[in-house]
């Protein structure tokens, strides 16, 4: 009876092993490892939308297969690499971004995370 109440519990972490931009070919890549991990009850994750976030920018990214929807059960974790190269209409001249992740469990609660990384500019 008690099972009916639990509520995943989600919580995202990204460790950034690639991210640069170079201003003068207007191109970003992001590559580093994501992970997903669950303290609550199991959760079944779809819905999901990734950004990056730098200034005033918004650059929408494509999410990867493996990420679009995932279970994750109750005390584990769903890790992965990710690796997006885009060419920019405009030039990126941000120090800093985060990678903005949105997703939806299977109670349809929305949960979104701002992870921080630093820019390598070129």
């Amino acid at each position: 009876m008690f099972g009916l109440f639990q509520r995943p519990r989600l919580e995202a972490r990204f460790t950034a092993a690639e991210a640069l931009t170079d201003e003068f070919a207007r191109q970003l890549v992001l590559g580093g490892r994501l992970t997903v991990a669950n303290s609550g009850a199991d959760a079944k994750v779809g819905d999901v939308e990734m950004m990056v976030i730098a200034g005033f920018r918004r650059i929408p990214l494509e999410v990867p297969q493996d990420w679009r929807d995932f279970p994750v059960s109750k005390g584990s974790e769903k890790e992965g690499t990710v690796h997006w190269t885009l060419t920019l209409e405009a030039p990126l001249r941000a120090d800093a971004g985060e990678l903005a992740i949105s997703a939806r469990d299977q109670k349809r609660k929305k949960w979104e995370w701002r992870l921080p990384f630093a820019f390598e500019r070129r």
